[in-house]
């Protein structure tokens, strides 16, 4: 009854969080933010000069968002601090918890969920449980479309590359990191565990790692899914992409999350 309670209160408040976060995060993307300019140079055409001037701006905005460059020095401020480490370095822990966003959703015709980039989550949770580094992986991932949570999608992945069910605990209720912080401590101190591995993207960890300290786990990052490339890319790196694009409209979402959990004494 009181876990029951604990958890509702969490899941009222994280509700709040989740959908102020994702709207600032929407009107800071670079192409939401591009796309509102140009209506506001529309509603403004009588006034030419300031319409033209909010046109420009869209433009370069959108473009130099979308440019290898300019994702590369944002990723660089978020991924520095956070260095791979190999696996023989990193010390035991009493759980491996993996954050979900490294899937699409389920998809038509398959019965397994679609992966994307983040999907290194899930190799590089995998690989901690086989090198021997704790013997219970967690993964944390609701839903906030009505579809099936994201942490039975990577549990199926998972599971499918050899992890015994038997150490596979999913917490279902998250929607956010806050709330993957909050739900994982709940469902983790009846066993006892309070060291943890925690496996999300490099750029992510800065937002991450606070979080988890705070809901009180002793926590050893153990970062993946790396967002800059060692080769020279087929495309310039001053040409715009949509794989560019998308990264630094990533980085902007973790920009925008800091500045919003700091706001409200949670960093």
């Amino acid at each position: 009854g009181l876990v029951l309670c604990r958890i509702k209160a969490v899941y009222r408040k994280a509700v709040i969080t989740f959908s102020v976060t994702k709207l600032l995060s929407l009107l800071a993307y670079p192409l939401s933010f591009s796309l509102l300019l140009v209506l506001l140079a529309i509603l403004l055409l009588r006034w030419r000069r300031l319409a033209t001037s909010l046109l420009v701006v869209a433009f370069a905005w959108l473009y130099t968002c979308s440019t290898a460059l300019f994702a590369d020095v944002l990723m660089a401020q978020l991924e520095d601090d956070y260095r791979p480490k190999v696996l023989s370095v990193l010390p035991n822990a009493d759980a491996i918890v993996v954050l979900g966003g490294a899937t699409r959703g389920d998809t038509h015709w398959s019965s397994m969920a679609d992966l994307h980039s983040a999907a290194d989550r899930i190799t590089h949770g995998l690989a901690l449980y086989k090198a021997g580094k704790a013997p219970l992986v967690l993964v944390a991932g609701g839903s906030n479309t009505g579809s099936r949570p994201e942490a039975e999608k990577i549990g199926d992945y998972l599971e499918l590359m050899g992890l015994p069910a038997s150490a596979l605990l999913l917490e279902r209720q998250s929607l956010d990191t806050q709330q993957n912080a909050a739900y994982s401590r709940v469902l983790l101190e009846g066993r006892g565990a309070n060291r943890i591995l925690l496996v999300t993207s490099a750029y992510h960890m800065g937002r991450a790692v606070p979080l988890f300290e705070r809901a009180g786990f002793e926590v050893i990052p153990a970062p993946t899914d790396y967002q800059r490339l060692v080769g020279k890319p087929v495309v310039p790196r001053w040409l715009p992409t949509a794989d560019d694009l998308g990264r630094t409209t990533a980085a902007i979402k973790e920009f925008v999350g800091f500045a919003y959990y700091r706001a409200r004494g949670w960093l």
